[in-house]
């Protein structure tokens, strides 16, 4: 208590002589700064909210945060329970915008909940957005379907290079021009044919591309060349169609830039296809990134990655989250250098030796709640980095020989963690590793508590040669148990979070 005590008085102390040296000017405290770096730091808070607090340190601070080039305003959660939020979120919205002097925009964010009494008001903070030249703009309206409809002047910008919309009404009356746009986020939007096709001819410098949780008239069907009309002609009548071949085509030469891809929705087993044609879209435009991320309520059916994926020299790095891999023949990905798979994934060891050997410069594996190998043999001298997140075998089958032996003399880097459902993890060879973490516990039934402590045990006399080992909170219970018992920990261990 009196330390306690004792700590509250030194900061009390300590606020004083901030204050002072804020009144007083003084040139070794923060007012001594110029202007460029404190509307530097002003700009890394949180919120314009935050910036705007500023102001009572001092004089000096009175009007700074009025040439803040970022503005971002969000509207708190708890703040939805009061009928009139809304409404003094627009009106601090507005009154804090008739104070500003900045006549650039590097950053406009507004994430708030739609009100449609309030649509002209949002109009008017996007005007007033793009009167500074903005050049990112995230836009973010909750509800529970897209709802606030944007005007057209927002589609004929040429300010914008990074631009987030979710839960907007997308619906531009002529062509879409963003002509200096590299990066565009868009969740939670209804997409059709002539939405698409606008916003990819009309994104020439386009470079991310990334769809969450968006939908249509149906789902996107987009046929390339190499497909008969026969198969199209046979899809439900209300899937969209856009035929690569078409005068107002899609085609890669729209976004000849694009170099990452990522998709993140719910799976239905009916749009297989179109998901595929998709990812082939994304191939044909040489995307350095792919992630697809796919969740489904059946676990009965899973989105099968097609052929073309495991045959893609283009990648640099791939996710795939909630996919089956199941290739025909030999993997080959020449630049690939991060690789992450994810969901739940069975992987027996031939898949696995065939990922590793047709990835010559891969740098990076993770396997994230992924089961199916008993031995992970991983001797490419590129792979620097392993990371175990998890392994949950889902067959349901107890067995006292489920174990993973792990052989991987070259990596530097080893992290294992989450929930593990085994009952032994050896490390055999991981004779250059210099950094490893381990923050796991062990979830299988039938492995007794002795048997959780002996792994974690061994795994850490096997790491004395490293030079930094980390234990995280997961691992505390068996770390304690075995202290109590007289295990005393190498030297080079570092306890993380653990109590």
């Amino acid at each position: 208590m009196l330390e306690e005590g004792q700590n509250q008085r030194e900061i009390a102390q300590k606020r004083i002589k901030c204050q002072e040296i804020m009144e007083k000017g003084e040139d070794d405290g923060i007012n001594a700064l110029p202007d460029c770096l404190l509307l530097e730091i002003l700009s890394r808070l949180p919120s314009t909210k935050d910036a705007i607090i500023t102001s009572t340190l001092a004089k000096r601070w009175e009007h700074v945060w009025t040439w803040v080039p970022s503005l971002i305003f969000k509207h708190s959660n708890h703040s939805f329970e009061n009928p009139n939020s809304s409404s003094d979120f627009a009106s601090l919205v507005d009154k804090t915008l008739t104070q500003c002097r900045q006549s650039k925009l590097k950053k406009f964010q507004v994430h708030t909940f739609y009100d449609i009494r309030l649509e002209s008001q949002f109009n008017n903070w996007i005007h007033y957005a793009i009167s500074c030249n903005v050049e990112e703009l995230n836009l973010k309206f909750l509800g529970r379907e897209p709802e606030f409809l944007l005007d057209q002047f927002l589609f004929i910008n040429s300010c914008f290079t990074d631009v987030r919309l979710a839960g907007c009404k997308l619906n531009p009356t002529g062509a879409i021009s963003w002509e200096n746009l590299r990066s565009l986020c868009i969740s939670n939007v209804n997409l059709d044919e002539d939405l698409i096709v606008k916003i990819l001819s009309g994104s020439p410098l386009l470079e991310t591309l990334v769809v969450e949780y968006c939908y249509g008239h149906g789902r996107p069907n987009i046929i390339s060349d190499d497909e008969s009309e026969s198969e199209s002609e046979s899809e439900a009548s209300d899937i969209i169609k856009i035929r690569m071949s078409a005068p107002t085509s899609l085609s890669p030469t729209q976004c000849p830039k694009l170099k990452k891809f990522k998709v993140y929705t719910s799976y239905d087993v009916h749009f297989q296809s179109q998901l595929n044609i998709w990812i082939h879209y994304a191939i044909r435009c040489n995307v350095k990134e792919l992630d697809l991320e796919f969740w489904n309520t059946d676990s009965e059916y899973e989105f099968i990655l097609g052929q073309i994926v495991f045959t893609s020299s283009c990648f640099t790095e791939l996710r795939v989250d909630g996919c089956m891999l199941n290739p025909v023949g030999e993997i080959s990905w020449k630049s690939l250098r991060s690789l992450c798979i994810s969901g739940y994934q069975s992987l027996d060891e031939d898949l696995i030796e065939n990922i590793l050997s047709g990835s010559p410069v891969l740098e990076t594996l993770i396997l994230d709640n992924c089961y199916g190998y008993n031995r992970l043999d991983i001797t490419s001298k590129s792979v620097k980095n392993l990371v175990l997140r998890g392994y949950e075998d889902f067959s349901y089958v107890e067995s006292e020989a489920d174990i993973i032996e792990i052989n991987a003399p070259n990596i530097l880097s080893l992290t294992i963690d989450h929930d593990v459902s085994l009952c032994k993890l050896l490390l055999l060879n991981v004779s250059s590793l210099v950094k490893a973490h381990l923050d796991y516990t062990c979830t299988k039934l039938t492995t007794p508590n002795e048997v959780e402590e002996e792994v974690l045990k061994g795994c850490i006399m096997n790491l004395r040669h490293v030079t930094e080992v980390e234990l995280g909170y997961l691992c505390s219970k068996a770390i304690s148990c075995l202290q109590a018992k007289g295990f005393v920990l190498p030297s080079n261990v570092k306890l993380s979070g653990v109590r």
